[in-house]
């Protein structure tokens, strides 16, 4: 049987954890208890434990929810440019975490902890898509690197500093504010972008490669 929808149009258990990942992000995982997500949804705490059987399980779904979205986020076109694709990237992941602040926060804020809430198996899972988000953006500076696009550069110290500069935008970026997700996307690709391009021409002229009004 399938599950039923709620009049926001989520199911029971996606709106369970919306409502914890605000909670989380607002109070920590440690300041929120199972009563709190199950007075704020409006549930007794038996239902919430019927979709979720224990509070370290709302956290993984959160985990694993932002996980596979970051991984998707980077998936790579090989026709495309290096620079088409680390503004794609870019893109990407600033539109999606400003649709999902509260979920980016608790990944950064409960990181240091979960080997105490989560299985074995469960951190594997994470740190193997946090492995894949490196891996991806390292071999398409690699990729800028051997096709002349790029200057030389240390690919693995960039992709770090690329991976810090936007996931860790989730600390001010804001769906409604002065900037844009996507208009911030630009300029952070446009700034790194012109420190790598080669062609002088390019670099000045096109460094994101794509028309932006089209994206």
């Amino acid at each position: 049987m399938s599950e039923a929808v709620t009049t926001n149009g989520m199911s029971r258990r996606e709106e369970l954890l919306a409502v914890a990942t605000k909670l989380f992000a607002a109070r920590g995982y440690h300041g929120t208890r199972m009563d709190d997500v199950a007075e704020a949804v409006g549930l007794n705490k038996a239902t919430v434990y019927h979709y979720y059987a224990s509070k370290a399980l709302i956290l993984y779904d959160i985990y694993k929810g932002a996980a596979d979205f970051t991984v998707d986020a980077l998936h790579d076109d090989p026709t495309a440019s290096a620079r088409e694709t680390i503004y794609h990237f870019t893109r990407r992941l600033l539109v999606g975490i400003a649709s999902n602040i509260e979920r980016a926060a608790v990944y950064f804020q409960e990181g240091p902890y979960i080997t105490e809430w989560f299985t074995e198996e469960q951190v594997e899972y994470i740190r193997e898509k946090e492995a894949q988000v490196y891996e991806h953006v390292r071999d398409v500076i690699d990729r800028g690197i051997a096709s002349g696009e790029f200057y030389d550069c240390d690919s693995h110290v960039l992709a770090l500093g690329y991976i810090g500069m936007t996931l860790g935008s989730y600390r001010w970026l804001r769906p409604h504010g002065r900037r844009t997700a996507q208009e911030i996307a630009v300029e952070f690709s446009t700034a790194l972008l012109r420190g790598l391009i080669r062609d002088d021409s390019v670099r000045q002229s096109a460094p994101l490669g794509v028309d932006v009004a089209a994206t």
